[in-house]
């Protein structure tokens, strides 16, 4: 009887230390997870994130840039964006007017306006990325 109530002890502490490390692992795969989030918080772009990423390559805290945005782009996205790329380019100097930048984002194909004064640098993931051409 006392080995039987043994046995079924160290199984039940066996099964419960099991447990405590896929816990513990789980946790490690979720801390990992946050700090990438943390550390580079360009994922939160969604499906734009590598176009920001390619873009912050090109602006540094002199380049002024703005943002363009097509029709498919709605006022909650444009906002996101504004809000994002702010924070995400800092110290990039982020101007309304795209006559007043450098360097442009354009959500969207890119007009005639922007092609006569950008040269583009990279369209990544539907976004088109240019800088003013030398005068």
């Amino acid at each position: 009887m006392l080995a039987a109530c043994l046995a079924a002890f160290l199984a039940i502490v066996a099964f419960g230390g099991l447990e405590a490390v896929r816990y513990a692992e789980a946790l490690d795969d979720r801390r990992a997870t946050a700090l990438v989030y943390r550390t580079d918080p360009v994922e939160t772009a969604g499906e734009t994130a590598t176009a920001y990423r390619r873009f912050r390559s090109e602006v540094d805290a002199s380049t002024r840039f703005a943002l363009v945005y097509g029709p498919g782009i709605d006022r909650h996205g444009r906002g996101f964006h504004r809000l994002f790329a702010g924070y995400y380019l800092y110290p990039a100097i982020a101007v309304g007017d795209p006559d007043e930048a450098d360097a442009i984002m354009v959500f969207g194909p890119p007009g005639a306006a922007v092609l006569d004064a950008f040269e583009r640098i990279d369209v990544v993931d539907g976004v088109w990325l240019g800088r003013r051409r030398a005068a």
